[in-house]
């Protein structure tokens, strides 16, 4: 395993990992394997780790995915294992969506490299990627971070 120092340090947005652990196939789910085997480090707050678990608690993704209570709870109590955690206290206001300052706070905070995100108002907002820019951080789509991590 390489040394976490030498690790893309990452801010995974609340829809990639939906899409990730929904299906076994695809980007999102490999982005979640790299978390999981440790080829990344996961910047996330207890809001992230929060929001994550109300999408998997909702009725939709329980009948249809058979999502169990103690599968939500052993994902993001695997999740938090992995985790570097910050503390986002809200004071960031940039995004045209407010509930997703925090991922943007989070990448600061975290001094991420990579914001991951499928969100087209992100992508769409040239302040936010400049915001992001200045502080070392791109902000990328699932298919393009998976080139950008360590081969297993």
């Amino acid at each position: 395993m390489p040394d976490e120092s030498s690790l893309q340090r990452v801010v995974v947005d609340t829809n990639v990992f939906i899409r990730g652990i929904l299906s076994t196939t695809g980007a999102s789910a490999q982005i979640l394997d790299a978390i999981f085997r440790r080829q990344c480090l996961l910047i996330s707050s207890r809001q992230h780790l929060s929001e994550i678990h109300r999408v998997l608690s909702r009725p939709c993704f329980i009948q249809r995915y058979s999502i169990s209570p103690n599968q939500r709870h052993r994902l993001i109590t695997r999740l938090y294992r992995l985790s570097i955690f910050v503390a986002p206290i809200g004071h960031l206001t940039i995004c045209r969506d407010p509930k997703d300052d925090y991922l943007i706070e989070m990448a600061l905070l975290g001094q991420a490299n990579y914001l991951v995100s499928e969100d087209q108002d992100l992508h769409d907002d040239a302040g936010i990627i400049e915001l992001l820019d200045d502080y070392n951080t791109r902000l990328i789509q699932a298919g393009e971070f998976i080139r950008h991590l360590p081969r297993p």
